[in-house]
């Protein structure tokens, strides 16, 4: 933008603005940043009133939810998993799985179920293609965010090696496993543990995070609802109760 149009153009603000100069203003004051309702709101409640109020949100955007202790954690997944009708089934190679050993659960039940239930362990020792490939053709995805966000039950999710975004992205359905203890009020708070946790190491920062909030869905195109455009058109969140 040259000069002549940029002056123009802001001629134009200043105007709607009710400013009496035509042109750029010479001094603009700061904004009054004292004041940040961000930084307060919610902040007295306790952790059984954000759980409620993350549920209800997923309520709202169309997203199932099921509690369930870590004891019960295998169990509850594979219920989650018939729950949407079975199916080839991503999962990825992080701490977690090995805490809980699913990746020996699943072992046993491809073993016994008849082929109802195909299971592809996203592994980076197996190459990125491979495991895109087999994530792109899978049915259900499993990934176990970082926390959530109860005014807009959302789920952050981070990306790395042990656990491609392509897992929370590319199958029809995504069961993410969210610890309770984990749930922010707010973005406000979110960004803040972010912060504190990579701070002394930035390098650890993941690849990629992803924020999801239930079910893909936009209406951007002449406000025709249109479901899956951007990732799953099914959510289960597994609240862990810790």
């Amino acid at each position: 933008m040259d000069e002549a149009k940029r002056k123009q153009f802001i001629a134009r603000l200043s105007r709607a603005l009710g400013r009496d100069q035509e042109m750029c203003p010479a001094f603009v004051e700061d904004f009054d940043y004292s004041h940040g309702p961000q930084e307060t709101m919610f902040k007295d409640l306790n952790k059984d009133q954000i759980l409620t109020m993350f549920k209800e949100q997923c309520q709202r955007v169309g997203t199932k939810f099921v509690e369930t202790t870590p004891d019960k954690l295998g169990e509850t997944i594979l219920a989650a998993i018939e729950d949407w009708g079975n199916g080839k089934v991503v999962f990825p190679s992080t701490p977690e799985v090995d805490e809980y050993k699913l990746k020996e659960l699943f072992e046993q039940d491809a073993a016994n179920n008849g082929g109802t239930r195909t299971y592809f362990q996203w592994d980076p020792a197996k190459g990125r293609e491979e495991c895109i490939s087999n994530t792109a053709n899978a049915d259900i995805g499993i990934t176990f965010p970082y926390c959530g966000i109860a005014e807009t039950a959302t789920v952050v999710q981070a990306s790395g090696e042990e656990s491609g975004r392509a897992i929370s992205l590319l199958p029809t359905t995504h069961i993410a496993v969210l610890y309770t203890d984990t749930i922010n009020p707010r973005m406000t708070q979110t960004m803040e543990n972010l912060a504190e946790r990579y701070h002394n190491d930035p390098s650890k920062f993941p690849t990629n995070i992803c924020l999801i909030s239930g079910p893909s869905r936009t209406a951007d195109i002449e406000l025709v609802t249109v479901d899956g455009a951007h990732g799953p058109i099914q959510v289960t969140y597994v609240l862990v109760n810790r």
